[in-house]
């Protein structure tokens, strides 16, 4: 078959597909409103957007006054991830009839996937605002609420949200909100949330915990102690507050009583590069230095998360055994690995000193 005959049936086949259209429209127009809107959704639902679209704008063009038809047109809109043109709909639809909470809704929806976060926060807020009985609503407000950090509303959506759906929300939101106020620290306005969430479920242990990392992270370390104590009283073998417990000590420079309990946990968790690491450190304050080394070395040797850390305090307990030159390297190593705070022992003990062992 040669070009201009391959030419000629593309031709016709846009011909027939263009009346097949018209056939369609002229079908359509002679429908009533109902009719077009209930083909229109159906259409939807079945995924055919064109055709919905076809159904709603007759709909449209029938009555346009009535905001659910550019309403609906605009949710099928953004089912084609036509988010812009789904905005003009409901924003006619709103014209049209300010008091109907679910466009309000939709436009939230349109407006947070194109990345408008502060339109779409106003318009879930006014949709809560006409229906404040909404999970869904909630969680949505919730989520752009940490986005835009506007903790009042965190605050009152996880509260809400806790008192209706109870610890299976709880179990998927407060780690969320934990890896969020850390990245930003900004650990009062979490204390505040987890305050209210303690007046309503004063033992629950995942509250209870998150509530002293938070102090631990706020640098409350004798407040942080005392809940941490609490707490054991109830499950005195746990881990995480066996840990807390230690690192509050050592920020107390009470360190006998933390290298004590740093020992409880390495004999059961033998392995943890991080906890050694540690116990390096408390090690060091106990002018242990020999030992220090060991378990600093030990810690690197296991690729534990914090190897700037580790290096660090051997560089420390390596200074004071006299070995200058490895004590160097370890410190040029942790500012490498992005401790900061190895910059003060460069400069003050290394700058004439080769980075070899002695």
């Amino acid at each position: 078959m040669n070009t201009c005959k391959i030419m000629k049936l593309s031709v016709k086949a846009k011909f027939l597909l263009a009346l097949a259209i018209l056939g369609i429209n002229a079908s359509n127009a002679q429908l009533s409103f109902d009719q077009l809107m209930s083909n229109g959704v159906r259409a939807d639902e079945k995924g055919q957007y064109d055709e919905a679209i076809i159904n709603l704008n007759l709909a449209v063009d029938s009555k346009p006054e009535n905001d659910m038809a550019w309403l609906t047109r605009g949710i099928v809109r953004i089912h084609m991830s036509d988010f812009s043109s789904a905005v003009v709909d409901f924003n006619k639809a709103i014209y049209i009839n300010p008091a109907r909470a679910k466009t309000y809704l939709y436009r939230y929806i349109a407006y947070s996937r194109t990345e408008n976060y502060q339109f779409a926060f106003g318009d879930i807020n006014h949709y809560l605002g006409l229906a404040p009985s909404d999970t869904l609503g909630r969680v949505y407000r919730l989520e752009i609420s940490l986005k835009l950090k506007e903790y009042e509303a965190v605050h009152e959506d996880m509260l809400w949200l806790y008192k209706t759906m109870g610890d299976l929300f709880l179990r998927d939101y407060l780690p969320i909100l934990s890896i969020h106020f850390d990245a930003s620290k900004k650990y009062a306005d979490f204390q505040k949330i987890l305050l209210g969430l303690k007046q309503i479920s004063p033992s629950d242990p995942l509250i209870s915990e998150s509530l002293i990392q938070n102090t631990y992270q706020m640098g409350q370390f004798e407040l942080c102690l005392m809940q941490v104590d609490e707490s054991l009283k109830q499950n005195p073998q746990n881990q995480n507050l066996l840990k807390l417990k230690a690192d509050a000590l050592f920020y107390l420079n009470r360190i006998d009583e933390s290298e004590s309990i740093y020992q409880i946990l390495l004999s059961g968790s033998p392995n943890d590069g991080d906890l050694m690491a540690d116990y390096g450190h408390c090690l060091l304050q106990l002018e242990r230095y020999n030992d220090a080394d060991v378990w600093l070395s030990k810690s690197i040797k296991s690729k534990n998360t914090t190897p700037a850390y580790a290096y660090l305090g051997r560089g420390i307990a390596r200074y004071n055994m006299g070995k200058i030159g490895v004590a160097c390297a370890d410190w040029e190593r942790s500012l490498l690995l992005g401790e900061k705070s190895a910059t003060k022992w460069l400069e003050k003990h290394c700058q004439e000193n080769p980075t070899t062992n002695k």
